[in-house]
């Protein structure tokens, strides 16, 4: 009798269910939103709420002045990066306009730690939602879309810029590239 039993086993055995739910997690992390199953959809939102928790426990425990955390600090920051890392894949590859990049698990750690969690700092849970879809055409399962909710845009501090930087453009991160960069960069490499 399964009494108690939390989750599901989904026809699989516990090592690729692990496996399943920690690809699952990056590619949603990574992505904001992916489309699966019902029965996988439920499951993995117990798997990746927690995730976007511990990223929030964290980057509220590590300041992003100069400031030297103390030793307690450093610790806790420790015991939750090695939990994160649990839930988290070896690697990911991240599909972008410019091409696959491949990801390690220390990368998207940091990814999620100083991208993800600031958009949820004042959300005390349910960071993620469901879509229905419809049905799949081959079995008829119920598909839909597990997304990430829309957080705040993190404030960031207004700092002047010289005068001398005002003529120059920074290239924007892999991350917040839009289409039209892309774009841009494409036609100065000739291709």
């Amino acid at each position: 009798m399964r009494h108690r039993k939390s989750g599901h086993k989904l026809g699989r055995n516990t090592a690729h269910l692990r496996a399943l739910f920690r690809n699952m997690t990056a590619s949603l992390l990574v992505h904001g939103r992916i489309e699966t199953t019902l029965a996988k959809a439920k499951e993995l939102r117990s798997w990746a709420e927690p995730v976007i928790t511990k990223a929030i426990r964290l980057h509220k425990l590590v300041p992003g002045g100069k400031a030297k955390p103390t030793a307690e600090v450093r610790e806790r920051a420790l015991v939750l990066r090695r939990l994160l890392a649990g839930f988290l894949p070896p690697a990911a590859t991240m599909k972008g306009e410019d091409g696959d990049r491949f990801l390690s698990r220390h990368d998207l750690l940091a990814y999620v730690v100083d991208d993800v969690a600031p958009r949820y700092l004042t959300r005390p849970g349910g960071y993620t939602r469901i879509r229905r879809l419809g049905f799949r055409k081959g079995d008829n399962a119920p598909l839909v879309i597990l997304e990430l909710v829309p957080g705040e845009a993190p404030a960031k501090a207004e700092e002047k810029k010289p005068a001398a930087d005002a003529g120059k453009k920074k290239k924007a991160s892999f991350f917040r590239r839009g289409k039209a960069e892309a774009a841009a960069d494409d036609e100065k490499r000739g291709k």
